[in-house]
């Protein structure tokens, strides 16, 4: 592992972990952004065993996060708008000149996999697909019938105790980190509603999700409760011209009762393999719903 420190435009800093180094990465970049609250050091299993398969794989830390020097959440306050506009902006362009031609690819885990098809979405001559693991959208309503209300209750109350305090504090209630005031704004407003409205920011991210033409793999895990594939589902519904290719790993298969939306880092095979699949058929010519 290599760690590279980058500076932001915004003269804020933050790190890149590489992984692959000493390989040629003839299968060319992987751009990985992790989940909500969650830093690059829970992944390096993951991108290890990724980098094995023969790629370069570039972890972000993402704003806020411990390796970022955006520590004081309520002081320093940002959303999505600051992830992509600023940090994912400046640093992916410089990860898919490391790719030299060879395929890149941004992934991500739960939000990381949104806020990867939202810059794709953004800039999509940079990409050459996306992979969003375990993720899907927060709508409440895309939730099966049995987990609306609880949800849209929960994420009420989310939003409340963000608003109230100036910033939400996660690391308290067991959910999310301790997250700035507009980055919890941003989730919540998806959450309610199903579409993206992004504090300070101007586009329209469900239209542009909707031109996003770029191949896209969406794979969800059975059994998992925060985001099952109903929400995999809504999300990949907004991606009205891309190639999406959804996958849902059974947990049965693995010897398991269900799949933990993080756990399944530590034994990433199951899912690394079905990304593999994917990836070798990244020329296939049309679009494609699987179930794994």
């Amino acid at each position: 592992m290599k760690t590279q420190q980058e500076q932001l435009p915004d003269q804020t800093q933050t790190v890149i972990e590489w992984f692959g180094e000493q390989t040629p990465g003839e299968k060319g970049v992987i751009a990985f952004l992790p989940a909500l609250g969650v830093g690059v050091e829970f992944y390096r299993g993951l991108a290890e065993s990724w980098a094995k398969l023969g790629y370069r794989v570039a972890t972000v830390e993402l704003r806020g996060m411990k390796q970022s020097s955006v520590q004081d959440v309520k002081r320093q306050n940002f959303g999505y708008k600051e992830v992509l506009n600023v940090d994912l902006a400046t640093l992916l362009p410089k990860l898919k000149a490391q790719a030299a031609g060879k395929p890149f690819i941004v992934a991500g885990h739960s939000l990381g996999g949104q806020f990867a098809l939202l810059h794709a979405s953004q800039n999509p001559g940079q990409v050459d697909g996306v992979i969003v693991l375990a993720g899907g959208s927060n709508y409440y309503g895309s939730m099966p019938s049995g987990m609306k209300f609880k949800r849209h209750m929960g994420i009420r109350l989310v939003r409340a105790i963000d608003q109230t305090l100036g910033y939400f504090p996660g690391h308290k209630v067991g959910f999310g980190g301790r997250q700035p005031l507009n980055m919890i704004l941003d989730w919540t407003h998806e959450a309610l509603t199903g579409r993206y409205k992004v504090v300070g920011d101007t586009v329209d991210y469900d239209a542009a999700l909707a031109r996003l033409q770029v191949p896209v793999l969406i794979l969800s895990l059975s059994g998992d409760p925060l985001v099952p594939k109903t929400c995999a589902d809504f999300l990949a519904g907004k991606l009205s011209q891309a190639r999406v290719t959804q996958v849902e790993l059974q947990a049965r298969d693995y010897g398991m009762k269900a799949f933990h939306h993080f756990r399944w880092v530590r034994k990433p095979e199951p899912v690394l393999e079905q990304v593999e699949k994917w990836v070798q058929g990244l020329g296939a010519p049309r679009s494609v719903v699987a179930s794994a």
